[in-house]
């Protein structure tokens, strides 16, 4: 879906429900905001290709924070564009690097003994998948920092999803690309999921930031798009 003239919010369906990365441009850059779930490299390449892109020519990787379904493919990326960037918020580097373990697997695993079988299989799987998605960070990013490429993208730290989540503000477009700090539901914009909140308090705060933004529209990870009403 194209929302803005250099900025297409792609869909991609898979088992757990559609998500929606972003891929932003101009002249010299493309860059890719998230990375979806391990397995849908191909799905994600041919939704770039009908865009008109090649992903050979992805320059920048943009994750917002360190979940599977959103470093899942990263690796894949940097296979066929071994030049592009990797960026993330600094606190994410180390979860991403596989110098700390994510904050979900780690929750799973303090209560590992108690689990059922088959969560245990799964945990099992989410680990190995960690341990073999390791990923450097080219460019650990601030709150406040803005990359002077695709007409300015600005970088929000909104702790609380995890510790180093960002949102990302499409500066020329006006375009808020919120990963999972916001969500979307029967046409209006909600808050974080508590369910899948490492902080609840820090996420209620961090999703006022949005208040201070000239926003046009949306893009929330899970759940698409939704133009604000002005």
């Amino acid at each position: 879906m194209r929302i803005a003239y250099n900025a297409e919010m792609l869909e991609i369906n898979g088992i757990e429900g559609a998500i929606y990365p972003v891929l932003t441009w101009d002249d010299e850059h493309l860059v890719l905001i998230d990375s979806g779930f391990p397995g849908q490299t191909d799905t994600i390449v041919r939704a770039i290709s009908a865009v008109g892109f090649s992903p050979e020519r992805i320059t920048h990787i943009i994750i917002t924070h360190q979940d599977m379904d959103h470093i899942g493919c990263v690796l894949d990326f940097l296979k066929l564009s071994p030049a592009a960037l990797v960026l993330a918020h600094q606190d994410e580097a180390p979860y991403l690097a596989g110098d700390k373990t994510p904050i979900k697997l780690a929750a799973m695993l303090e209560q590992y003994d108690t689990l059922s079988d088959e969560v245990k299989d799964w945990c099992d799987n989410f680990k190995e998948g960690y341990a073999t998605r390791k990923i450097t960070v080219s460019q650990a990013l601030l709150d406040k920092d803005v990359l002077p490429i695709c007409g300015g993208i600005e970088v929000i730290h909104t702790p609380g999803h995890t510790p180093g989540h960002i949102c990302l503000f499409l500066q020329e477009s006006g375009i808020w690309v919120a990963g999972d700090a916001l969500n979307i539901k029967d046409g209006e914009l909600t808050g974080p999921d508590p369910q899948h909140t490492y902080d609840l308090g820090s996420a209620l705060r961090s999703a006022e930031k949005v208040r201070a933004y000239p926003i046009n529209a949306v893009i929330a990870y899970h759940s698409g798009y939704l133009e604000m009403k002005q």
